[in-house]
């Protein structure tokens, strides 16, 4: 999503996978029903592949995780009990001296609990519920055209995809790593389950922007499936916010038409001062009928 409720988007991180059955409940984690939290099974599936631990007897599931677009080492916790979360220093020390080669922990925090400081925000996720009604006297938000990406229009989107990546890892004080953006967005080109949209001003053929979505995504963690809105981007900033709006209403089609949930994220900068301008593009979604589900927060090493 890009303009007014903008954001730029990077690959989420991998989970793994849900267990093939249904034993007595290893503990209450929560349930797929209640939202993106995590269910048991997944929790099973974490011990049988031995990611599962225990601090102070609460379930921790943990791993080392390379993020390909910055190749830097991170401890990447799917599942911490909130008691754990709230207790965030205990956490990170433990993380740190579990895992001493990595130089951040990347922590999942369900959206309803309340942060700790010392985890910052990287990524918020969000599910559209629905359109709010329109404001009244809003412009209308019609005057673009939209259509189905084409194999010409490959190397526009790929350049948009890799625009949003390296743009999301420069906000995060991060050095991009050439070979390992280049594989992201390979990797989002070639996915069986990519659409991508275009937008254009009226009567014109180049298009200005687009919205990729993936209709086959699953959240491990939940044991949910749903269509995940990669990045929208709108290059003409006098037609960013309808078409921006025009482009969400696509992906929510698509969705709509799939029965599943359209879920996007938003990336929030690094900011030595702890200013985050990314909460107000979480806001502004909201307004627009979005709701977020997690956040991944992150953590540097002492």
């Amino acid at each position: 999503m890009n303009g007014e409720a903008a954001t730029v988007t990077a690959p989420p991180p991998p989970t793994v996978p849900p267990a093939p059955t249904a034993p007595p409940p290893l503990t209450a984690a929560g349930s797929a029903a209640a939202g993106f939290t995590a269910t048991d099974s997944y929790l099973r599936a974490a011990d049988e592949v031995g990611l599962l631990s225990r601090l102070d007897g609460l379930p921790l599931v943990a791993g080392e995780y390379l993020e390909p677009a910055s190749r830097e080492l991170q401890c990447l916790v799917e599942y911490a009990a909130p008691e754990l979360l709230a207790d965030a220093p205990r956490l990170l020390d433990t993380l740190f001296s579990r895992h001493p080669d990595c130089t951040a922990a990347v922590v999942r925090v369900p959206a309803h609990l309340a942060p700790h400081a010392l985890l910052q925000p990287l990524l918020t996720y969000l599910r559209h519920v629905a359109e709010p009604p329109p404001t009244p006297g809003a412009r209308p938000s019609d005057a673009v055209d939209i259509r189905d990406a084409a194999d010409p229009d490959r190397d526009a989107v790929g350049r948009w995809l890799s625009q949003a990546i390296r743009g999301a890892c420069a906000g995060r004080g991060a050095t991009v790593d050439e070979l390992g953006t280049e594989d992201c967005v390979r990797g989002l080109l070639t996915a069986p389950d990519r659409r991508s949209y275009l937008v254009s001003a009226p009567g014109q053929v180049d298009p200005v922007g687009h919205a990729t979505i993936l209709t086959d995504a699953y959240d491990d963690v939940s044991g949910t499936g749903f269509v995940e809105l990669v990045d929208i981007l709108v290059e003409d900033g006098g037609l960013r916010r309808s078409a921006t709006d025009r482009l969400v209403a696509a992906c929510a089609r698509t969705a709509a038409e799939l029965g599943l949930p359209l879920i996007g994220h938003v990336s929030h900068p690094r900011d030595p001062d702890g200013a985050d301008p990314a909460a107000t593009i979480v806001a502004a979604l909201c307004r627009k009928g979005w709701t977020p589900t997690h956040l991944y927060r992150y953590a540097a090493r002492p």
